[in-house]
């Protein structure tokens, strides 16, 4: 009889020891496993939160800024500080900002009669998704006077350093309209470059730094 119990019962009478001991000790052990760490099948621990690059310890290397306006569909945030922005003189050639050119602080009094030419307040701005950009505000004239084409951009650039915040041109009301969110609560995150760098990176090869740039020459006349 005891034999029979054995081979139906296998388990029974492996090691001398009961199943329902075993069972016992299995139990225990799995326990114990748990305690000493993690489950590595826990798909809970395998979500990356939304930034993922973030969470494998990688940042985008940043290589160029785009200087333009914001688009028109976005809502961006511009730096405070007054290390992230300066007074620049620029060369702008289509509306779109495409083809601006930074030019030397030397070179300003002999541009002050070509039209393409202007001085810009430019900020350092930042869209949801992260790309940062240079923004070039237009400032008033030598005369003081501040029409609502400049001082628009420029109210909205202050609304930014606070807010998420949108500028469009709204066509039935031939005007520029600010909107900004009151329930986008995250903070930008800037990068870690100092302001001169994004400008070099902005303008890599569309400085100007003297008069007879091919840009200057083809504004003459004289190619």
């Amino acid at each position: 009889m005891v034999l029979d119990r054995a081979l139906s019962h296998p388990d029974a009478a492996r090691n001398g020891v009961p199943a329902a001991d075993r069972a016992a000790d299995l139990s225990r052990g799995a326990t114990a496993g748990s305690a000493a760490g993690p489950d590595p099948f826990d798909t809970e621990r395998l979500r990356l939160p939304p930034d993922d690059d973030a969470a494998l310890g990688v940042k985008e290397l940043l290589v160029s800024v785009p200087y333009r306006k914001p688009s028109k569909e976005q809502f961006v945030r511009v730096h405070p500080g007054q290390e992230f922005r300066c007074t620049g003189g620029l060369i702008e050639l289509k509306d779109d900002d495409s083809e601006s050119y930074w030019v030397d602080p030397a070179l300003w009094p002999h541009l002050a009669d070509e039209p393409t030419f202007g001085r810009r307040l430019v900020v350092t701005a930042i869209t949801r998704s992260g790309v940062v950009f240079l923004w070039g505000l237009r400032l008033p004239g030598a005369d003081g006077r501040t029409p609502d084409w400049i001082a628009v951009p420029l109210e909205a650039a202050r609304a930014a350093e606070r807010q998420w915040t949108k500028i469009f041109w709204d066509q039935s009301q031939r005007r520029h309209r600010i909107k900004v969110s009151e329930f986008l609560a995250e903070e930008p995150r800037w990068p870690d470059r100092p302001f001169s760098e994004l400008l070099r990176l902005a303008f890599q090869d569309r400085v100007i730094s003297s008069l007879d740039h091919p840009v200057l020459r083809r504004l003459r006349g004289e190619v």
